[in-house]
């Protein structure tokens, strides 16, 4: 056997074969020992290296949002019941609509104007804060044992002409809107009550 030295003086490889390979180069005996080597060195890093840490999951589903009864159209209230407690003739329902209706004098636009709204997933504390900033006041009501609120709008001449009145069923509210454009009318809010409490007597629970 002979002894063969390879590499730099920094680094010494020691190769060690017989005397038949000595026509074997240096770099070739030393790929030898490099491949004898290798597969420790790849282990020794695979058990060395750091795992990665499995990240639990965040994803929370959303909560359902909890809906109330089921109102017919136009909440269930008929031409003739709103002609009748607005006290106003002529009207015409210009809109039916899944989620609600509206009723006109003549069909027009110019003019009183009475409306049902049903707003489904939508907050009612939302329209509240808008009733806030657009009437000149707002107040609390409870109607068939349910809670809202009372919007009240002011004309300078015509005095207490506009009334809505919302109330809440779980993430879901109806909105009554009562307009007068003239002189002379009933009351605007007590209108907007009796055809609210109507509607939520006619709601499918």
């Amino acid at each position: 056997m002979s002894t063969v030295w390879c590499g730099s003086a920094a680094t010494v490889h020691v190769v060690i074969f017989r005397r038949g390979d000595a026509r074997l180069s240096c770099a070739a005996k030393m790929l030898v020992v490099a491949t004898a080597v290798l597969p420790v060195v790849v282990a020794c890093s695979d058990s060395e290296s750091p795992s990665t840490p499995s990240v639990p999951s965040t994803t929370e589903s959303a909560p359902e949002a909890q809906h109330g009864p089921v109102f017919p159209e136009c909440g269930g209230i008929s031409d003739e019941t709103v002609a009748q407690l607005t006290q106003v003739r002529g009207l015409v329902n210009t809109a039916r609509t899944s989620v609600g209706c509206q009723w006109l004098v003549g069909g027009g636009i110019i003019g009183p104007h009475f409306s049902f709204t049903h707003f489904r997933g939508s907050p009612m504390g939302r329209e509240r804060k808008t009733m806030e900033l657009s009437r000149a006041s707002v107040e609390d009501v409870s109607i068939e044992g349910h809670d809202g609120f009372v919007g009240i709008g002011e004309d300078l001449v015509l005095g207490r002409n506009l009334c809505e009145v919302g109330i809440g069923f779980g993430d879901d509210f109806i909105e009554w809107s009562v307009s007068y454009t003239q002189k002379p009318f009933p009351d605007a809010c007590e209108v907007a009550k009796e055809l609210t409490r109507q509607s939520i007597v006619n709601a499918q629970r």
